[in-house]
């Protein structure tokens, strides 16, 4: 365990310990009511995990309103007045296109009456039911693996067709490039083929425009230049930086996630749900808008 995760998990045991995470998620709920939205982060969400997910979902139930992309659009669409003791919307989203996503999460968030947002890679996807779909997990989308991670990993991509039928049930999908790149320093012929390319081959898959982004790894792995080619093309762009979504503050433009895994523990759901987490990247946010705010005034 690396520093960064001994330091997660000591300020989530004493988060809970002091039962810091009930009083942060009760400020929360006072401070954000139907106007404001909580978006989570997920990835694998394999069959070992249905039973943990389904518990994740009806906690979530309990302090947020689960909701879909069309829903969440409409805070900028038709903003309403707060409303006392209504919930936050809450938005699940799933990254890289994995076949589980498709049997266990979504028949899931569909029995709660939520749709999700699937950020897909479609290179990835277009390996589906081959060999080479591994060899495309263990070195783009998850290069830091080691030999042996594959007997556990949730590495087969969902296919073409079960995207196309995931569009149909009323789930959004979403571009996540074409080969699951890091776009900081691109060319502007490499960005057209990670963005513009894998914005069209999701088009012709769904028969839908595909309005929403989420860029690869860090939180940094992006720069101006990326963020235009991006806008050119999408309403919707997110990064993994968690936050809480207020549109009188908040774009479309720039949207944050919290990464919420369906493997974790109750203690760190606790901990992620109740906002705690959002004070470790208060920094980043401020960064990036910052970055943003420079290239729209270039």
């Amino acid at each position: 365990m690396n520093i960064r995760n001994q330091a997660r998990a000591f300020l989530i045991h004493v988060g809970n310990l002091f039962r810091a995470d009930v009083l942060a998620m009760y400020v929360q709920r006072l401070r954000c009511h139907r106007s404001h939205a909580v978006v989570v982060a997920m990835h694998e969400t394999p069959e070992l995990l249905r039973a943990e997910f389904r518990q994740q979902l009806e906690f979530a139930a309990q302090h947020f309103t689960i909701t879909s992309l069309e829903d969440f659009a409409k805070l900028w669409e038709h903003p309403a007045p707060p409303v006392a003791n209504s919930q936050p919307l809450l938005l699940f989203t799933f990254d890289d296109g994995r076949e589980s996503n498709y049997t266990v999460a979504a028949p899931l968030l569909e029995s709660f009456g939520g749709r999700g947002l699937f950020f897909v890679v479609p290179a990835f996807a277009e390996l589906a039911g081959t060999k080479r779909a591994l060899y495309f997990f263990q070195n783009r989308i998850n290069p830091n693996s080691k030999l042996g991670d594959e007997d556990g990993a949730d590495w087969k991509p969902m296919s073409p067709a079960q995207i196309s039928d995931l569009a149909s049930r009323g789930h959004a999908i979403g571009n996540h490039t074409l080969n699951h790149e890091g776009l900081r320093g691109l060319s502007a012929v490499d960005l057209e083929r990670e963005i513009k390319d894998s914005a069209g081959k999701l088009a012709l898959w769904t028969g839908k425009p595909v309005d929403c982004f989420a860029w690869t790894f860090g939180w940094d792995a992006i720069d101006a230049k990326a963020w235009q080619a991006i806008l050119r093309r999408h309403r919707f762009c997110f990064s993994p930086c968690a936050g809480i979504i207020d549109p009188r503050r908040d774009r479309p433009s720039l949207l944050w996630r919290r990464e919420i895994e369906a493997r974790y523990s109750v203690a760190e759901l606790r901990f992620a749900y109740s906002g705690l987490v959002d004070l470790w990247w208060g920094s980043r946010r401020r960064k990036l808008r910052d970055m943003l705010r420079e290239s729209s005034a270039g």
